[in-house]
């Protein structure tokens, strides 16, 4: 028996070692991120049979996705495929196993301009290694026959290949030249746009290594030929991410490690300490009051199961370094689902559990730790707030006393198939409040100070209820801005620009309707991440809310609609020439791949969770 069981440790041994390492096994303990799918083969599978998969490569679908497959091959890839003398599309078949790429510190300081982080891609062929050297054999020759100035690498005894690329600057227009011009020359003198890059790339067994570091190859190349190395598996940070979980099952993942982030971040804090500043806020004091320190690492990751997608990001932020905006932001696990009054015809629900007093008091406190001057300052402004009206009013005691730990914002429809509409679609925002008339109070007062305040501003009644109104600036500070009106009502304070969603609430006590919170397939969602009890809970009905974004886009030209109106009219006109929203099928023809959404957030004691989850259309 004893001989058998030694050769299947040998066997397995064997097997084990003829495998590539896991990320955690493969990457140094200096790395810095590192995102991954471990097995790039299982994850297309499962992504071309999950919704977005199916969507994409429904036959309706076809002409957009080719043209818009084209552009990128042509405007992404094409002068990395003219300089190299080769296709994406010839390597493609490749990828089999893992796909990772990391950032690692490789002896990065901040405050040095001569050294910068290294970048790594790991791409494992498995069964193909074979074909990969045919592969890159025919590269090396092609760089040599285009004459392409390329240098040749020993790591361990391995054959690796240097390449020069140069990256060219992206063309502008005559006036954009000249202005540019003028900038740099003010600072800096003549700058050169152009950006000179080295890659090194080469074989390890089936896999692929491709850096930018021939010295974060090294580590790499010494882990995957059978060496030992300080692994990124032995760090804390990364052991207590894996060891909940976070990554089990999971078709990709990714990892940050925040803490050796906000180390380099404070070395250039310490760096600029000193410096003039009208209020005395020092970089370092900054950080540490913002909390910043307390934050060790984010991870993130994916899964599909036969109910849908579902994904989970967490912060790992122990429950007593949790300091300045992350205090602020702390949560108690309390019920979170739709009340009554929101109408099942919502198209997006978020709620919040946040206390609101106690965010306040705690960014009080963080403001007076970066800098008491400003805090001071604040207190000074807030004191005087609306006292130009009445001089016994007082905003903490009307408004920030009154804040209560209840956040609703919910969504419906827009009335119009317009880019215009989907901008404004009927949104209203309720504030929870033990006594939401002194809110309401308080929020006129600060609304007063607004530019527009005076002549725009306007009061009125309904169904038992004063409403008011602030006139919002414009653009640029112009009068076009809306109404912003808010009323108290329901043990809430109730604001939004659109009047119908308002006054619907303001009614909602007298009368009966369906709700959001008899929607089944939301309640049946919202057990795959935890309930609704968690304190942070969320809804999109992405098939409603799709649809008139779809129609609009469908109309559209380009980009040139969507992202002009986002960028002031400035469209990246290279991207629309590839994105041709026209080319989008009917609605109706993709409806049937799109459903609702959830998320659920919580505060645990090792950190913040967030969950999604996208179930599977039936």
């Amino acid at each position: 028996m004893k001989p058998l069981i030694f050769l299947l440790l040998a066997l397995g041994t064997l097997i084990a070692r003829s495998g590539v390492p896991a990320p955690a096994e493969l990457f140094p303990q200096d790395t810095l991120a590192v995102v991954t799918l471990p097995d790039y083969a299982s994850a297309r599978t499962q992504f071309q049979s999950g919704s977005f998969g199916r969507l994409w490569a429904d036959a309706s679908m076809k002409p957009f996705r080719d043209k818009a497959e084209a552009g990128f091959k042509k405007e992404v890839l094409g002068d990395l495929e003219k300089q190299l003398g080769v296709k994406a599309d010839d390597y493609l078949d490749l990828l089999q196993g893992q796909i990772s790429i990391g950032v690692v510190e490789n002896g990065w300081v901040a405050t040095d301009s001569t050294s910068e982080p290294a970048l790594v891609i790991v791409l494992d062929t498995r069964d193909k290694a074979a074909e990969l050297k045919t592969r890159l054999t025919e590269i090396r020759q092609k760089l040599a026959d285009a004459k392409k100035p390329v240098k040749l690498e020993k790591i361990r005894d391995l054959e690796f290949s240097t390449v020069t690329i140069e990256r060219k600057a992206e063309k502008k227009d005559e006036k954009s030249d000249k202005d540019d011009d003028d900038d740099a020359k003010k600072a800096d003198g003549e700058i050169k746009a152009d950006r000179t890059e080295h890659w090194t790339f080469g074989q390890v067994d089936s896999v692929l290594l491709v850096s930018d570091s021939v010295k974060a190859l090294e580590k790499l190349v010494a882990r995957l030929s059978g060496g030992s190395i300080p692994q990124l598996a032995e760090l804390p940070e990364f052991q207590a991410s894996a060891q909940a979980n976070h990554f089990k099952d999971s078709i990709g993942y990714g990892w940050v490690n925040a803490t050796a982030l906000i180390k380099q971040l404070k070395k250039v804090a310490a760096k600029a300490s000193g410096s003039a500043s009208p209020l005395g806020v020092e970089p370092v004091r900054l950080i540490t009051a913002s909390g910043l320190e307390g934050l060790k690492t984010l991870a993130f990751s994916a899964f599909f199961t036969p109910d849908g997608e579902r994904s989970e990001l967490t912060l790992a932020l122990p429950e007593g370094q949790r300091l300045g905006i992350f205090k602020m932001l702390e949560f108690s696990a309390r019920d979170s689902a739709p009340p009554s009054f929101v109408p099942s015809d919502a198209i997006a629900f978020r709620r919040w559990r946040l206390d609101g007093k106690k965010s306040w008091e705690n960014l009080e406190s963080m403001v007076q730790q970066i800098s008491p001057q400003a805090a001071g300052m604040l207190q000074l402004y807030l004191g005087t707030l609306g006292k130009d009206k009445d001089p016994n009013f007082d905003f903490k005691k009307s408004f920030v006393s009154n804040l209560g730990d209840d956040l609703i914002t919910f969504q419906k429809s827009p009335t119009e198939k317009t880019l215009a509409a989907l901008q404004d679609a009927p949104t209203l925002t309720l504030v929870g409040s033990p006594d939401a008339v002194q809110l309401a109070n308080g929020l006129r007062a600060a609304g007063s100070l607004l530019p527009t305040a005076g002549d725009g501003n306007k009061e009125r009644d309904f169904n038992g209820h004063r409403i008011y109104g602030v006139k919002m600036p414009g653009r640029e500070g112009g009068d076009d801005g809306k109404l912003l009106e808010f009323a108290a009502g329901n043990g809430y304070l109730a604001i939004s620009t659109d009047a119908a969603i308002l006054e619907q609430f303001l009614r909602s006590g007298d009368a009966e309707g369906k709700s959001l919170k008899d929607n089944v397939s939301l309640t049946a969602a919202a057990e795959k991440i935890g309930g609704t009890g968690t304190g942070l809970f969320g809804f999109q009905d992405a098939k409603e809310g799709t649809r008139i974004w779809w129609e609009v886009l469908r109309q559209s030209d380009g980009l040139d609609q969507l992202m002009g109106a986002a960028s002031g009219g400035n469209s990246d006109k290279k991207i629309g020439n590839w994105i041709d929203f026209k080319l989008l099928p009917p609605f109706e023809e993709i409806g049937k791949y799109l459903g609702l959404s959830v998320f659920s957030g919580k505060w645990e004691n090792a950190g913040f969770n967030l969950l999604g989850f996208w179930p599977t259309p039936k």
